[in-house]
């Protein structure tokens, strides 16, 4: 069987590559004799291997694919979904370690010559159905700035395409990347040989995380603290203090307490003290203590 992990990219190994299909998501319990059987029929295969455990030589839940011709390869993908041993299976080209694995429907295009975004479309037309297509200019010259972006309908197309990575375009060698963005680098994983797993394949069958492992906490960024247990006191909280503006002193810490007001004095000097009121004879009054009244 060929070596699997040989592959580095390069231009020595495109057209090796480019014949090798990932497959992942098998069942245990398949046998090599169902896994070629099923792959046969849409063309001769060179090479297979499915991944087995050693100790239980039963499948892993991957394998890879070989093909002798390249159009079975794009013969294979163009049927999905596939199903092998009453399960569907991810199939989708073997992208070399070096390459992002995670898949996305965008390519980078850099080291391209002056050119138009029609141009470019129909270029890109003869690799897969382009859906967008972006060729970068300068806004003061008009320009071209050397790079664009192409989006295509699948990222199989855009496997394939990273894979060659050099193309030739009007005379002039181009450069193709994955065009990942942040949900795209979030959502891919590194499983099954490197390669990310296809979320309706491998769950819940695969399940996440595997027996015996945590799983992994969630980021803490920006979190609030947390509150105080019920019934227990707050903790206190230092004010904020009050900007000062410029020439005037800072303001006190706090506002000074109100002296107790002295009340009348007895008299006033010169005037005697007043008389106390007379009794009503009508109304019979009792002792009243300092500081009452009657009505």
């Amino acid at each position: 069987m060929a070596n699997w992990n040989s592959a580095k990219g390069g231009d020595e190994d495109v057209e090796l590559i480019l014949r090798k299909l990932f497959v992942g998501g098998v069942r245990p319990d398949t046998t090599d004799d169902q896994f070629k059987t099923y792959f046969t029929k849409f063309g001769e295969i060179e090479d297979f291997v499915l991944i087995k455990n050693k100790q239980t030589n039963q499948s892993k839940g991957f394998g890879f694919v070989t093909y002798r011709q390249q159009a079975t390869v794009d013969e294979c993908l163009s049927k999905k979904p596939h199903t092998i041993n009453g399960k569907e299976v991810d199939v989708k080209r073997a992208v070399p370690k070096d390459q992002p694995q995670e898949r996305c429907q965008k390519i980078f295009v850099g080291g391209l010559p002056e050119t138009t975004e029609s141009d470019l479309k129909e270029f890109f037309e003869t690799y897969g159905t382009v859906t967008q297509c972006q060729f970068k200019r300068d806004q003061n010259t008009g320009r071209g700035r050397g790079f664009g972006f192409v989006s295509f309908d699948s990222s199989d197309t855009v496997d394939k395409l990273i894979i060659m990575k050099h193309i030739d375009f009007n005379g002039k060698t181009i450069e193709c990347k994955k065009a990942l963005d942040v949900k795209d680098k979030q959502g891919g994983g590194m499983m099954n040989g490197g390669h990310g797993p296809n979320p309706s394949v491998y769950a819940p069958q695969a399940g996440y995380p595997p027996p015996g492992y945590p799983a992994p906490p969630m980021p803490a960024y920006g979190a609030y603290p947390g509150y105080p247990a019920y019934g227990a006191p707050a903790a206190p909280q230092a004010a904020a203090a009050a900007p000062t503006a410029p020439g005037y002193a800072p303001p006190a810490a706090a506002y000074p307490a109100v002296p107790a007001y002295p009340g009348y004095p007895a008299a006033a000097p010169g005037y005697p003290a007043p008389a106390a009121p007379a009794a009503n004879p009508y109304y019979p009054q009792q002792a009243q203590a300092p500081g009452q009244y009657s009505q």
